[in-house]
């Protein structure tokens, strides 16, 4: 995706409209502080002049004289007249200064800061909803640490640039401004000849900013790298573990480490490069500025108080224009970020409803697979030429070799994917022409991979049921064999359970899946190998749990233990992408087919096991 400065910048401006007002109201306020900054520098003057000395007791005091006409700026206008000593006038003034400075300072600063951090909010909100929307071929092409490291550390940078770096810029361009009034009013010529210097700061700054731009956009790769691995490296600990690979990953992971150092050092020595620029400038300056002003204080032309005052506003100038450098140097660290984010908020969501969409009532015939076809893009076809007509009520059992399109098959049912050719219909209805809700509200779906939250019992049940009765879950529970071992916890259903739940065993997160299954009562199930994995005892269980939960629904059942597929109405052999044997485990055994030769390797291979075992123990 190409970075276009003024798109990417206007798009982050979009997302600070809903709060335009409460932005005006805090940079007029800035403006105020701006404006507070110059009078400061002016107090100088009189500070100087009058105020310290103690001959004087007039208290007429003076800020400044406004060029080009005879009117002067006065203190003693504030006061009533009684007031009459230079220190009283002075003194309040001052206080007044600094109180106004302050209120409109933190007022402003709050209201600026509270904008950008909605506006990033409401980016950060969005991203997350488009992403959560992505198809399942979306996860299956993206690392989930790139993905994290965009939503997460990306968006964090734009944070800096809307809320605290939003903040700084006004505060800075109005000190900036106000201090540069002052220069202008104590002494033109000297001011510009001070200024004359801006371009030998402006232009350096500019190019350091579009060297950080691309060595940001270096780094925050790198960091996705780093993200990734260490993603991979947790959820697959075990693995890594059981082959000894520690070393090998602490090894990749320093190694991503040190790109990802030289890529931050590239982009850090272009910033820090700025303050020297900044305090040569300066000092070249003042200088300058010593040499012109001395012949003017002889001549009577400027006050000692006048020039102190000028070369405070003056270094006030350059602290600003050094601090707004590395405001911009940040803001291009931000913007370099942009692109990873927009990528993600312009990506199309997963099919949307057609016009029209229908909204079905509760499934009640037959599941149809007319003449369907699958691939994924730029792939060869998994599925071809599928034809399957199931009943409701009916338990369709799939089984094949690894890779026979299996799972691709129940896949289309709840339209993770879309047929490439053919369509599905639901009771006569075509998937295509339902909404996703409807359709989706019909299936539960039991994996071999069961997944579950960092939350409670009760709310990893009640997911996708919210508001359910207690005297629901707890049935649900019970059916799915799960109470028992539930009320052993600490807390019972309040307990946590953990990432992906792993303070529970394999046959309790699956007991678990079940009652959430259970607790949805949808008319059509899907059980991908959920017994796969278990101990003969774990099986048991969630082989009796699943009985209660197919009971009354249309199954579909993948399974790798051809076994617990005996009482299916269908069986349907998976081969290559085509059904090639279909019928019930008598007729295919009795046909002597592939079914037969996979039965017959099986279950010769298990009474192996078992005598072996046998002899063991014996």
């Amino acid at each position: 995706m190409a970075f276009s400065f003024p798109t990417e910048l206007s798009r982050l401006f979009r997302y600070l409209r809903p709060h335009r007002r409460r932005l005006a109201a805090g940079i007029l306020l800035m403006f105020v502080v701006g404006l507070a900054e110059g009078l400061t520098a002016l107090m100088i003057i009189p500070a100087m002049d009058k105020v310290l000395d103690p001959t004087i007791s007039d208290s007429k005091l003076s800020l400044v004289h406004i060029p080009f006409t005879d009117r002067t700026l006065m203190l003693n206008s504030l006061f009533p007249s009684n007031i009459h000593h230079v220190w009283a006038v002075f003194s309040l003034s001052l206080l007044l200064l600094f109180v106004i400075k302050g209120v409109c300072e933190f007022i402003s600063i709050s209201s600026i800061q509270f904008v950008g951090l909605s506006a990033v909010t409401a980016l950060r909100n969005q991203v997350y909803a488009r992403l959560i929307r992505q198809p399942m071929g979306f996860f299956e092409h993206n690392p989930t640490g790139r993905l994290m490291s965009t939503v997460i550390s990306d968006v964090e940078r734009i944070r800096g640039a809307l809320a605290e770096w939003f903040a700084d810029f006004f505060r800075h361009t109005f000190s900036f401004f106000g201090c540069v009034v002052v220069l202008f009013l104590i002494d033109w010529k000297l001011a510009l000849l001070s200024l004359v210097i801006l371009p030998l700061v402006v232009v350096p700054v500019g190019k350091l900013g579009r060297r950080i731009r691309h060595s940001v956009q270096e780094s925050q790769s790198r960091l996705a790298d780093l993200s990734q691995i260490l993603q991979e490296t947790i959820t697959g600990n075990r693995v890594v573990k059981a082959f000894g690979m520690e070393n090998f990953e602490i090894e990749k992971f320093r190694e991503t480490s040190r790109r990802l150092l030289r890529e931050n050092m590239r982009w850090i020595r272009a910033w820090i490069a700025n303050a020297p620029l900044m305090e040569l400038l300066g000092a070249a300056v003042l200088c300058f500025a010593l040499l012109y002003a001395r012949d003017r204080i002889r001549t009577g032309l400027l006050t000692r108080g006048a020039f102190i005052a000028f070369i405070y506003a003056l270094f006030r100038v350059y602290e600003p224009i050094k601090r707004l450098g590395g405001i911009y140097h940040q803001f291009m660290q931000a913007l370099a970020c942009t692109p990873n984010v927009f990528a993600l908020i312009d990506l199309p969501e997963e099919v949307a409803d057609a016009p029209g969409a229908l909204v079905v009532g509760r499934f009640s015939d037959r599941i149809t697979y007319e003449n369907v076809s699958f691939a994924y893009p730029g792939s060869p076809a998994i599925l071809r030429g599928i034809r399957l007509d199931v009943r409701a009520g009916e338990v369709a059992a799939i089984v094949g070799a690894s890779g026979a399109g299996k799972t691709t098959l129940v896949n289309l049912l709840p339209r993770f994917y879309d047929p490439t050719s053919g369509r599905v219909l639901m009771d006569g209805h075509d998937l295509g022409a339902l909404s996703l809700r409807s359709l989706r509200g019909q299936i539960s779906i039991v994996t071999q991979e069961t997944i579950l939250f960092n939350d409670t019992v009760a709310n990893n049940i009640c997911y996708g049921s919210p508001g359910v009765a207690e005297e629901r879950l707890v049935a649900a529970a019970r059916a799915a064999l799960a109470h028992d071992f539930i009320c052993e916890m600490p807390q019972k259903y309040q307990t946590l359970i953990g990432e992906r739940g792993q303070r529970l065993s394999g046959g309790q997160r699956q007991r678990i899946a079940i009652a959430r299954a259970l607790l949805k009562n949808s008319p059509i199930l899907i059980l991908d190998e959920a017994t796969s994995e278990l101990d003969s005892e774990s099986e048991r269980l969630v082989q009796q749990a699943l009985a209660n939960l197919m009971a009354g629904r249309t199954v579909f059942v993948i399974a790798h233990r051809l076994s617990t597929i005996r009482s299916a109405d269908v069986i349907l052999l998976l081969d290559d992408g085509q059904i090639r044997e279909r019928g019930t485990h008598e007729e295919l055994l009795a046909r002597g087919g592939l079914y037969a030769r996979l039965y017959e390797l099986q279950f010769g291979a298990e009474a192996m096991a078992r005598s072996r075992s046998a002899g063991e123990t014996g």
